[in-house]
């Protein structure tokens, strides 16, 4: 039995569709949806318009396409050139990553109807490249940057959609059944959310836990290449929804931390591409290849459907990573029931060959292994690509507070150099952070707190809030012990909260640090009272004890109760001196919900930092 094609054509669609997530995803958030000021419900069906805007181009399409999706793919790497050059975010960066994805959504349900058996390991290899990229990377994706590694890595996505445009002239295969095509969509998603999530791995381990990501990616590739499995897909269906449920569900104590993910994890990173790559491979020939694309373009729509549904969960409060675990279940016993169209005979593997031209083959081949290559080669490691830089030192010690919006600015964008660039300045050598996302897909898959370490060349210590990956941080160049996190009772909070804290050293003495982040749970003045008191209380314990700096993002004003139940905690209020100090909306500013408190140290000087780096502005206190 032989051995899977590759294609240009299903590996670089794959590559181009990640890279316009990453950019479309958290614009949906931050442009479309102004941080919960856009009702979520048309931010969804705007979703789902530009997900399920090629099925309108796929209906129009009698027959197999390869030349059309290969021309789709050109006009998007046209279209992820120009995004590249936008700095400003903003519309263009919303709309433009909008068609991005209708561009190569539809590139890629075109080739699900012309690849056969290159379909598999052409998205599988897809995948690892785009997830061997951004660990090299660090994390700090390529549609963000604006150096030579961004230029790089768009000459290599140019050069494969160049070879897949010349490729088109030698596919001539049979397509997969629709039932199979219909998983290739809900199947990435399962692999970018749970399975091939570099930020998820970085947040166990920066470095083992990106190995762990992209081992386990090309393992997958490894079995998508391998001959057509005969029998047992519940093997890998048991493996798939075991990985899945490894990666998402547990959460642990380590170092002190509280909910965090478990090193299990890793082990669902390892096999569960691997798993999906050998159920995809249960699949026989459709007959048209219309219906197969159409059936790729149903599962753009499930993509959607499924990715609301978990993020959703936050707001709504269920538990979202069942969504992705039931995800998980259904693409298993689809595979099961069906097996994608029936056993794979001897007769079904001959007809459902690509059939490329000898010499052919042979140049598509070594292009690829070429391109690859040179990707390898210059992505030599995150080392390279992030200046690691250290705070000064000080005899005063200055801390600062700053609630990031998973790192985009007002205009959307992502730019963790300008907000370390501007921590730097500060001289803040206590950092206390709120809003850190180290991996969510929906704000492009970032370890944004291992991004922020590396630039300022400091320490950080996670607390979980929403998730295992979404919550407050302390970042320091000071020495820390005793790390405790907490999370809060739910009461009526639409998003988890809770309490990070650590000691950190200075002068020799010991400070106690409090970052938290205060989720309304009702409405009024007082709708932060019932975590205002557990923080009031954390405060009381620690100022007990000796010198403290707390605060964080509180939602709360001065002069409600929940701010008179923080106060009466023996603290200090770090900007009393320049009251009134508004902090949020960053481009509209009317409101003092961000603060710091101290005790057992007298303030020298505090600020408000103004920028539109978040949609809060940084607060800094001095102390002595």
């Amino acid at each position: 039995m032989q051995l899977r094609s590759l294609s240009a054509l299903g590996v670089v669609a794959v590559w181009l569709l990640t890279d316009f997530w990453r950019l479309w995803t958290p614009s949906l958030i931050t442009i479309f949806g102004r941080a919960a000021e856009t009702p979520p419900e048309l931010m969804g069906l705007y979703a789902l318009a530009v997900m399920s805007a090629p099925l309108v181009l796929l209906a129009f399409v009698p027959r197999s396409a390869p030349r059309l999706a290969a021309w789709l793919l050109v006009a998007a790497v046209a279209v992820r050139i120009l995004l590249q050059a936008n700095p400003e975010g903003g519309p263009v960066q919303l709309y433009g990553s909008s068609l991005g994805v209708v561009l190569a959504v539809a590139a890629l349900c075109l080739a699900t109807a012309s690849l056969g058996r290159a379909l598999v390991p052409s998205v599988m290899l897809g995948v690892a490249v785009a997830a061997t990229t951004h660990a090299a990377l660090g994390t700090f994706g390529a549609v963000w940057r604006m150096d030579a590694w961004a230029v790089a890595l768009l000459i290599v996505q140019a050069l494969l959609v160049a070879l897949a445009v010349r490729e088109v002239g030698w596919l001539r295969a049979e397509p997969v059944a629709p039932r199979t095509a219909l998983l290739v969509l809900p199947g990435m998603l399962l692999l970018q959310l749970a399975l091939v999530n570099v930020g998820r791995g970085s947040a166990i381990d920066p470095l083992w836990g990106s190995l762990a990501v992209v081992a386990g990616a090309w393992a997958g590739v490894v079995v998508a290449l391998s001959a057509s499995p005969r029998r047992r897909p519940w093997v890998s269906a048991v493996l798939l929804v075991g990985a899945v449920a490894v990666s998402m569900l547990p959460e642990v104590t380590r170092d002190g931390a509280h909910g965090v993910l478990s090193g299990f994890a890793l082990v669902g990173f390892l096999i569960g591409p691997a798993a999906l790559a050998r159920l995809l491979l249960f699949a026989a020939p459709g007959r048209s290849s219309r219906r197969t694309a159409l059936a790729a373009g149903v599962g753009a729509v499930v993509w959607t459907a499924v990715f609301f549904v978990f993020y959703a969960g936050y707001d709504l409060g269920y538990r979202a990573d069942i969504a992705i675990v039931l995800l998980a279940i259904g693409v298993a016993a689809w595979t099961i029931a069906y097996r994608s169209g029936g056993p794979v005979t001897d007769a079904d593997v001959v007809a459902s060959v690509v059939r490329i031209d000898e010499s052919g083959a042979r140049d598509a081949g070594a292009s690829v292994i070429a391109g690859l290559a040179a990707v390898a080669v210059a992505l030599v490691g995150p080392a390279l690509t992030i200046p690691t830089r250290g705070v000064a030192q000080s005899d005063s010690l200055t801390a600062a507070a700053y609630n990031l919006r998973m790192g985009y600015g007002i205009d959307g964008a992502f730019d963790p150099s300008g907000v370390a660039a501007q921590l730097r300045a500060s001289g803040a050598r206590v950092i206390l952070l709120s809003e850190i996302d180290r991996g969510w897909l929906l704000n492009g898959g970032q370890d944004q707190l291992a991004i922020l370490a590396r630039m300022l060349g400091m320490r950080a210590v996670f607390g979980p809030a929403a998730d295992q990956v979404w919550g407050d941080a302390i970042l320091t160049d000071l020495p820390v012990s005793d790390v405790r996190t907490e999370r809060f009772p739910m009461f009526d909070a639409v998003t988890g909260a809770g309490m990070t804290t650590a000691t950190v050293r200075w002068n020799g003495e010991p400070v106690r640090v409090i970052s938290t982040h205060l989720q309304p749970d009702s409405d009024g003045e007082d709708r932060t009272l019932r975590q205002a008191e557990l923080f009031a209380a954390r405060m009381a314990e620690a100022a007990a004890q000796g010198p403290l700096i707390a605060g964080g993002d509180l939602n709360t004003e001065p002069g409600t109760r929940a701010w008179d139940v923080m106060l009466g905690a023996g603290v200090e209020d770090a900007l009393a001196s320049i009251r009134p100090a508004l902090t949020s909306s960053a481009d509209d500013p009317d409101s003092e919900i961000d603060h710091l408190f101290v005790a057992g140290l007298d303030v020298t000087a505090a600020s408000v930092v103004v920028s539109e780096l978040s949609d809060h502005f940084m607060i800094t206190a001095t102390v002595e």
